[in-house]
């Protein structure tokens, strides 16, 4: 599993999920800071990376214009420090673990509280 930390969390997300073994990158650090959301999306998908946000809104809009991506957690607390952001994501790693086989292609995770999770096809497969 591949991580892209949007700069609206903390990076030190992406160290700590290195630490579990997962390739993570926060985007203030690749040069993706004050960068538009389609960018940090284009970004994602050419290193088959997982966004994780709290920014949303725009990144189902783009996940819904692809056939095909690697996926999307977005968080949907606000105001959560560090600390609980990490916990909200490592539960979120768990669960796509356990339920979707380690990836989340062309699926959007969202984290509404602790072990509180909906898992979401974007784009539907009936289109």
């Amino acid at each position: 599993m591949k991580l892209l930390i949007d700069e609206n969390l903390s990076p030190l997300l992406a160290r700590w999920a290195n630490e579990l073994g997962l390739e993570a990158e926060a985007a203030i650090y690749i040069g993706l800071q004050g960068e538009p959301d389609l960018r940090v999306w284009r970004y994602a998908y050419d290193h088959s990376q997982i966004v994780v946000t709290v920014n949303v809104g725009d990144f189902i809009r783009l996940a819904n214009n692809v056939d095909l991506h690697p996926g999307v957690i977005a968080l949907r607390e606000a105001g959560l420090d560090r600390r609980a952001q990490w916990e909200r994501l490592r539960e979120a790693i768990a669960f796509i673990e356990q339920h979707c086989g380690g990836d989340l292609i062309n699926q959007l995770l969202e984290v509404r509280g602790a072990g509180d999770f909906i898992l979401h096809t974007i784009p539907p497969s009936d289109r």
